[in-house]
């Protein structure tokens, strides 16, 4: 027989120019890609999900919703059964002959099947063991109904190929069922291909035929033409089988070039995109398989099928992903519902595999963002040392709460005035109106130090406004303008986290006001920004320039004490202001707890509070100290 080269010629390509080729090309999309899943599900030789199907099938293409889209509409040859996929072939009559059913199993593959899956397909038609069918399926593939290609380990039908047994034109014509048009149509092209390489010259063919295909038989009948009375017809077909990187049989004995697929490819691509939303067709009658709809349980085999699912990913993954695209469970199924809580449960389970982000959502260990669980430095309080006036008195000593002025009981416990690190538990917070757990929005003000960072202060948020389960929760975030962000919740650290791209509509530097509103997801909240100032902690553009001066001197002096810096901002408000616009103000000049704010306002003589108002009162500097407070002195 000739020798065998891979050819070196170019592709026929063919555009699909009117709405017979597009159609022609959805039919041989859908069907190339049902024979490549059917294949790698005899392959596999079980049930197996769709995930795993696809694995196998080692095509990037081919995403689950396109899989889905196809196996749902080809019922005769697709059926689900204990959520995975499965073939149909396997659910045949277990009373019907062996031989039959042998013979079926290789039409549905439209390719030669090897004999050892051959007998896995029996063993699932007549439940036995595999190896009962290992002798059974080779004596019947003997038979002259069949041929055998991969030095006998695989097995095609022997209609497949060309008839040769009379050799008069008309007689090849007539028993092999071929069409003197098709013919005619590709016969210059025989006529002017190297028939001394099979390859090469049903290459050239196939190219010519494009995405129409072409018969097996009709390739055979060339060849025969060509070669004469040492031609056999099953030798050409085990040399294109040899060759699957070059062709792909197809059912029907066809046979199309690889490289010709693009088309379909592309098409594919296009279904993928809208296979969620395209109706289904009404599809064949498939075989009865009885599906009970019983609960999810999660097997070990499963765990392996989750790792490999979350191995890719770098953002959340809900249990409604992975019922739909590991388990192969629908929104609309019954257990759906009950599904999701057995795969929550179960990835709770494994953390060192998956962490919970809470409600649905999971992510890969180690895939969080790494400031996560981190104080930023800006929010740190910083560490200083004591403070002594010249005569002696020590300066910036903190009191005991009952030691505060009066006035600023209050001040203190604001839920506005706390802050990370400085903050009380909410049983003694003081909340806004309106500002609940259980309240539908909540109003929030915003301080300079955190829409520098995108981070805002739990201290603000009461406990159950929010998921609080588990210590670190990521949720998304919503904008006026619809933009989604993942913003994430820190119980540990007391801080949300990825607010600042929200945060960049907001112009005020100091003291806006924004919303936080609950949606019917509890995964996503709100953002809403009205422009809205909050009187107390917002600072005019100009003023903030004069205080981040100020911090820069404070920064650059190891002898700037917290009673000077509110001595200096005092001075410059002469009519006095809130102690929560004194809070924000030293704020920005340097990072102060508030009670320490507190303390040294009830400590000394020259802060008092007049008309809700602090003031300082030069006069009074020099009385000090005030010694009624001495008993009061946290040690």
């Amino acid at each position: 027989m000739p020798t065998t080269k891979a050819p070196d010629k170019k592709t026929v390509t063919r555009k699909a120019s009117d709405e017979k080729y597009d159609q022609s090309l959805e039919v041989l999309s859908d069907e190339v890609l049902q024979i490549l899943l059917h294949r790698a599900l005899v392959t596999m030789g079980e049930p197996a999900r769709l995930g795993e199907i696809i694995r196998e099938l080692g095509d990037d293409t081919v995403t689950a919703g396109l899989a889905r889209y196809i196996v749902d509409r080809n019922s005769r040859r697709f059926v689900s059964v204990d959520r995975r996929w499965d073939l149909a072939q396997r659910y045949l009559d277990p009373m019907r002959p062996v031989s039959r059913s042998v013979e079926e199993i290789i039409s549905n593959h439209a390719a030669p099947v090897p004999a050892d899956e051959i007998a896995v397909e029996l063993s699932h038609i007549y439940h036995r063991v595999r190896e009962h069918f290992d002798d059974v399926a080779i004596r019947l593939l003997r038979g002259a109904q069949y041929f055998a290609v991969d030095n006998g380990r695989a097995f095609g039908l022997a209609s497949w190929l060309l008839d040769i047994s009379s050799t008069k034109e008309e007689d090849l014509i007539f028993f092999n069922m071929l069409d003197p048009q098709i013919l005619k149509k590709y016969k210059k092209t025989a006529a002017g291909a190297d028939w001394s390489d099979l390859v090469a010259a049903s290459h050239d063919i196939i190219a010519a035929a494009g995405l129409d295909t072409i018969d097996n038989r009709v390739l055979q009948y060339f060849a025969f033409a060509a070669v004469g009375e040492d031609y056999e017809p099953a030798e050409h077909y085990q040399q294109l089988y040899d060759r699957s990187d070059l062709f792909l049989a197809l059912p029907n004995h066809r046979w199309i070039l690889l490289d010709q697929l693009s088309p379909v490819r592309d098409n594919w691509s296009k279904i993928a995109e809208t296979a969620e939303d395209r109706p289904m067709e009404d599809a064949p009658v498939a075989p009865i398989v009885e599906v009970v709809n019983n609960s999810l349980e999660v097997t070990q085999k499963d765990l392996a099928e989750l790792r490999l699912y979350f191995a890719d990913k770098e953002s959340i993954v809900t249990s409604s992903d992975i019922l739909q695209h590991v388990f192969e469970i629908r929104p609309t199924d019954p257990t759906f519902a009950a599904d999701s809580k057995t795969v929550i449960d179960y990835l709770k389970l494994h953390k060192d595999d998956f962490q919970w982000v809470g409600n649905d959502r999971f992510r890969t260990v180690g895939t969080m963002p790494p400031y996560i669980g981190q104080i930023p430095e800006s929010l740190s309080f910083p560490v200083l040392p004591q403070f002594v006036t010249p005569d002696g008195e020590i300066l910036d000593q903190m009191l005991m709460d009952a030691g505060f002025d009066q006035d600023l009981q209050a001040d203190v416990y604001s839920s506005i005035a706390q802050d990370v690190n400085d903050q009380d538990g909410p049983d003694s917070t003081i909340w806004p109106e309106g500002v609940s757990a259980d309240a539908p929005s909540i109003r929030l003000v915003l301080k300079p130090h955190h829409k520098e960072i995108g981070t805002f202060p739990l201290a603000q948020i009461p406990r159950g406004f929010l998921p609080v389960e588990p210590s670190i929760v990521e949720l998304t975030l919503v904008d006026g303008s619809g933009n989604a962000y993942p913003v994430y919740v820190d119980y540990n650290v007391q801080l949300m986290y990825g607010l600042f791209d929200a945060y960049e509509e907001i112009s005020a530097d100091s003291g806006a006001v924004f919303h936080l509103e609950k949606t019917d997801d509890p995964a996503e909240v709100r953002f809403i920004n009205d422009g809205e100032t909050d009187s107390g902690t917002f600072i005019s553009a100009a003023r903030f320039a004069d205080l981040t001066e100020q911090r820069a001197e404070a920064e650059a002096s190891d002898s700037l004490s917290t009673y000077d810096i509110i001595k200096a901002i005092l001075q410059h408000h002469h009519k006095g202001v809130s102690f929560l616009t004194l809070l924000t103000e030293v704020n920005v000049v340097r990072r102060t707890p508030r009670r320490l704010l507190a303390s040294v306002l009830s400590a000394y003589a020259a802060f008092h509070f007049r008309a809700n108002r602090w003031t300082f009162d030069a006069k009074l500097e020099q009385e000090g100290f005030d010694e009624s407070k001495t008993a009061y002195l946290l040690k």
